[in-house]
């Protein structure tokens, strides 16, 4: 093309007469002889290459927006469904020991907990009926929970310490029952459980001391046959006598198991 003219700006070739570039609007031809005043300066003159004005974003298909939006219900749906359903299955989980009576009771409970998770007689519920069926280690788990919102509840840290026992945790379990007697200082249960773990540790001086404070405490006349049962197990085989009733089972000086209980 000989007779083009070449734009030094962008480079887009352009006819021979052309008084501008055709692409990005550069001058191309020179000013005209004497069309300049005889003497006159140059004037300065910057030309500026058009702005472009920025390209438009394309309009959205509305079938494809509406197709999105289908998916995005879709996927909400999906995800309401198996939130349900994984509820629906978590509640349907048979608890290992229980009866027919027991698990319907456990279901029932477990949508209480599931609505309210503050729900702590609620809660405390749920897992005796685990500590019933000796499912230890769930049941550990709802007694804390509960006493983590209400530490006053004396029996449920006395429970929790004999889950912890089932398991073999010793020390953890002493030191429930200890927390036991610091909130209730003649508490039958827990002072009969400390007996049972010194007596298992070979502690028997302490475990007796334990078992005689449980009997002045007033426990249960089943738990009593317990407690004169465990005595006289110990009593045979060390030929220690257990101070009498009415005396006291701690030593002069010696302050009760986990503090004052005051």
């Amino acid at each position: 093309m000989s007779d083009a003219v070449r734009c030094p700006d962008c480079g887009h070739e352009n006819p021979a007469s052309s008084a501008s570039c055709s692409h990005c609007n550069y001058p191309l031809q020179e000013p005209a002889p004497g069309s300049a005043q005889p003497g006159a300066a140059e004037p300065e003159i910057v030309i500026r290459r058009p702005e472009r004005r920025p390209r438009s974003r394309p309009v959205a298909n509305p079938n494809a927006l509406f197709l999105w939006m289908f998916l995005g219900v879709v996927a909400a749906a999906f995800l309401v469904w198996q939130a349900v359903d994984g509820s629906r299955k978590n509640n349907a989980v048979p608890v290992q020991g229980a009866s027919g009576d027991q698990q319907r009771l456990i279901d029932s409970l477990r949508t209480v907990i599931r609505r309210d998770s503050t729900n702590v007689d609620a809660t405390i519920e749920y897992a005796n009926l685990l500590y019933d069926t000796a499912n230890w280690a769930e049941a550990a788990t709802s007694y804390a929970r509960a006493i983590a919102r209400d530490s006053t509840r004396v029996m449920a840290i006395v429970d929790l310490g004999v889950c912890w026992y089932n398991q073999g945790e010793m020390a953890r379990a002493e030191q429930l029952f200890q927390l036991a007697l610091v909130r209730e200082p003649s508490q039958p249960i827990a002072l009969f459980n400390l007996g049972v773990v010194n007596e298992r540790a070979g502690e028997n001086e302490t475990a007796l001391k334990y078992f005689h404070r449980s009997l002045e405490a007033g426990p249960s006349e089943e738990m009593k046959q317990q407690i004169v049962q465990h005595m006289q197990q110990i009593l045979a085989k060390t030929g220690q006598k257990a101070p009498p009733l009415g005396q006291g089972a701690m030593p002069p000086g010696m302050t009760p198991p986990g503090g004052t209980g005051k």
